[in-house]
């Protein structure tokens, strides 16, 4: 009798048979794109299909370029119109602090002139010290 983990088995009527060994193989493929054998498939099965897929997928890189380049638009304004809003708000503080203490009014110049470098310092004080950081990763060394 064989034993219970071995990979022969008796056969009833003769010498013993050795177990079977299975093989199996995967393939993974991603892109935008079919592999070049399957281009062929898809047009041996509709003709026209191969170029069709790449008339798709050229669509698709145009649309996604032209989405990346209007995001990247706005950010730009976006920084723009921050730093020259950040100077007007500066500049209209700045000339409320001294316009109030040119007119005798001592306190109010002193708040108008607190807000003026909080409008210009704020920000950057409030990512320096306040803000989360994100956490660094870990240089890998040679």
């Amino acid at each position: 009798m064989p034993e219970r983990n071995s990979r022969e088995t008796p056969l009833a009527d003769g010498p013993r048979q050795v177990g079977h060994i299975l093989r199996e193989e995967r393939r993974h493929y991603q892109g935008p794109l079919p592999q070049p054998q399957d281009f062929a498939a898809y047009e041996r099965v509709l003709p026209g299909a191969a170029d069709r897929i790449l008339s798709m997928a050229e669509h698709q890189a145009t649309h996604r370029q032209g989405m990346e380049r209007r995001a990247l638009s706005g950010d730009i304004v976006k920084s723009m119109m921050g730093t020259v809003l950040a100077y007007i708000t500066f500049g209209g503080s700045m000339y409320g602090a001294v316009y109030l203490l040119l007119h005798d009014k001592p306190i109010q110049s002193l708040a108008a002139f607190i807000t003026a470098l909080g409008a210009a310092f704020g920000p950057k004080i409030y990512v320096d010290f306040i803000q989360p950081k994100d956490p660094q990763p870990l240089a890998l060394t040679p």
